[in-house]
C-alpha cells in the first residue's frame, strides 16, 4: 500500500503521461494544420495570374463601351477558388499560430511535471532521512543513558572503567565518527550515497536528473 508521499509521485507521473499524450495530439494537429496552410498556398500560386486576365478582360471591355463583362467559364471558376483561398487562407494560419501556442502551453506543463516527480522522489528519501535520523537520535540517547550507568556502577569505587577512561572514550567520538564517515571508511559512504543516487534515479524514471 502506497503511502502519502508515494501517492503524490504517482501523481505527478499521472500528470506527465497525460501532458506527453497531449503534446502528442497537438503534435499531429499541427503537421495537418501545415499540409492543410502548404496546400491552400501551393494552389493560390498557381491562380496568381488569374486577377491579371480579369483586369485585361474588364479593361477590354471598358475600350469597347461595354458595360456588363463575361467572364470564361475557366477563369470564372480560377477566380473564384482564388477568393475562397483567400477567405480561408488566414484562418488556417490562425489556426498554425494557435497551435504552436497550444505546443508551447503542453511543453510547459511536462517540464512542470518533471519537476513535481523529481520533487516528490526528492520528498520520498527526505522523509526517509528523517526517519533514520531520528532513530539516531534515539540510539543516541540509549548510549548516553548507558554511559550513566557505567558511571553509577562505578560510584562505589568498585570500577573496572575510570572517568578517565570514560571521558577519553566520550571525546573520541566524533573524531571516529567523522573518520568513519568522511576519512577511512569514506568508500563506504560513498557506495551508500551511489547507492541512493541509483534509488533516486529509479523513483523518478522516466524523467531524467535536472541539469545544473
Amino acid at each position: 500500500m502506497m503511502n502519502k508521499l508515494e501517492i503524490n509521485l504517482a501523481v505527478a507521473k499521472d500528470r506527465r503521461r497525460a501532458a506527453l499524450k497531449a503534446l502528442d495530439e497537438v503534435r499531429v494537429k499541427q503537421i495537418k494544420a501545415a499540409k492543410v496552410v502548404s496546400m491552400l498556398q501551393a494552389e493560390k500560386d498557381t491562380l496568381v495570374d488569374v486577377q491579371e486576365q480579369i483586369n485585361n478582360i474588364r479593361l477590354d471591355a471598358m475600350e469597347t463601351g461595354k458595360t456588363t463583362v463575361y467572364l470564361p467559364t475557366e477563369v470564372s471558376k480560377k477566380y473564384g477558388r482564388l477568393r475562397e483561398i483567400d477567405e480561408v487562407l488566414p484562418a488556417a494560419l490562425r489556426r498554425q499560430e494557435a497551435l504552436t501556442g497550444e505546443k508551447a502551453v503542453i511543453e510547459a506543463a511536462v517540464q512542470d511535471a518533471d519537476e513535481a516527480i523529481r520533487q516528490e522522489a526528492g520528498a520520498i528519501l527526505a522523509a526517509e532521512q528523517a526517519e533514520v535520523w531520528d532513530r539516531a537520535q534515539v540510539i543516541w540517547a540509549d548510549y548516553i543513558e548507558a554511559m550513566r550507568e557505567v558511571l553509577a556502577l562505578g560510584s562505589t569505587g568498585h570500577s573496572r572503567y575510570s572517568w578517565n577512561t570514560i571521558s577519553e572514550h566520550l571525546n573520541s567520538l566524533t573524531p571516529s565518527g567523522y573518520r568513519e564517515l568522511n576519512g577511512e571508511g569514506v568508500a563506504k559512504t560513498n557506495a551508500r550515497q551511489e547507492k541512493v543516487r541509483q534509488r533516486y534515479s529509479d523513483l523518478i524514471t522516466p524523467v531524467g536528473v535536472a541539469r545544473s
